[in-house]
């Protein structure tokens, strides 16, 4: 007979056993900073696969859009207000006023082309701690950015800019996300990738 108000080693041990279990399915989550990274990727995946729809069945182009600030790097969608035609000269019209304003609108400027549009993500979204943007390359414009502000069309065509996306982990591995202009897939590069060394 055992006293009332003890355990027995059989209940310790199964007790512990479940700690034990518990503990190695969320260990990997708790130190593994992989996870994170793959949480970055999946919430680009989930965008470009909305966004390519959205585009092709409102007749409208939307676009991800980048602050590429390296203490806050944040994004966000926009969609567009009325039908658009990029035009380099007109994006870096727009860094230059994004620089000079400290991304604030321009007072009495005319209505912007696009706007944020919060049916994906509320707000916008910020990089895990550690993580930022290193450049966005646009083929489409012919042109790579490192500062101020940075984007990737989608089209009602149901097509995508051709660009490439860089970003650095907090062990300074750079990721290249590339969306397939025609698919819509996100391929993933381990490594540091430019448009032109992915055409060879």
């Amino acid at each position: 007979m055992r006293k009332p108000n003890g355990f027995s080693l059989l209940e310790i041990a199964v007790v512990l056993s479940i700690i034990g279990a518990i503990f190695a399915l969320a260990a990997p989550r708790i130190f593994d900073k992989k996870s994170e990274t793959r949480r970055v990727f999946r919430d680009f995946i989930v965008a470009g696969k909305d966004l390519k729809s959205r585009a092709k069945l409102d007749g409208s182009t939307y676009r991800l859009a980048f602050d590429l600030n390296e203490k806050e790097p944040t994004w966000w969608v926009e969609k567009s207000t009325k039908k658009v035609m990029l035009d380099k000269a007109k994006i870096e019209e727009l860094q230059e006023q994004f620089k000079k304003n400290n991304g604030k609108p321009e007072e009495g400027a005319p209505p912007p082309d696009f706007a944020m549009d919060t049916t994906i993500f509320k707000k916008r979204q910020q990089l895990p701690e550690g993580y930022k943007f290193v450049l966005v390359e646009s083929g489409t414009a012919d042109v790579i950015y490192r500062e101020g502000l940075a984007y990737i069309h989608f089209f009602p065509q149901g097509l995508i800019e051709t660009s490439a996306l860089q970003i650095e982990d907090p062990k300074k591995n750079i990721w290249t996300l590339i969306y397939n202009p025609l698919t819509g897939h996100l391929d993933v590069i381990p490594e540091a990738k430019l448009l032109k060394d992915l055409s060879r």
